[in-house]
């Protein structure tokens, strides 16, 4: 089997999970997700407008987050938003499972 009828089989196999399918292009293709400078700094001032008190992310201000973003197309917000996958994306992005998401977690999942 050739590595893009392997490729096309798991995506396939995943096309139902959503994040997975957008975790697995990622990793194939890093530059197809990158963040922009001008998208980076976008999402720093959504980060910032979910907790306006500062500091880490909870679930519900993960979600808002990730809304901001996806209505101003940055990164795999809008596939999160519309496959509704909000609880795995926190999972994926909150590194160290203490409940949040800091700023340095969601940079370094980009």
């Amino acid at each position: 089997m050739s590595n893009v009828t392997g490729f096309r089989a798991v995506v396939r196999s995943t096309a139902l999970a959503g994040l997975t399918v957008a975790t697995l292009l990622g990793g194939l293709m890093p530059s197809a997700w990158a963040l922009t400078p001008e998208q980076l700094t976008q999402a720093e001032a959504n980060f910032k407008a979910a907790n306006p008190s500062g500091g880490p992310l909870n679930a519900a201000q993960f979600k808002a987050f990730i809304d901001l973003n996806a209505n101003t197309k940055i990164g795999r917000s809008a596939m999160i938003k519309s496959n509704n996958a909000y609880d795995r994306a926190f999972g994926v992005v909150d590194k160290n499972k203490d409940g949040s998401v800091t700023w340095d977690e969601y940079v370094a999942a980009q």
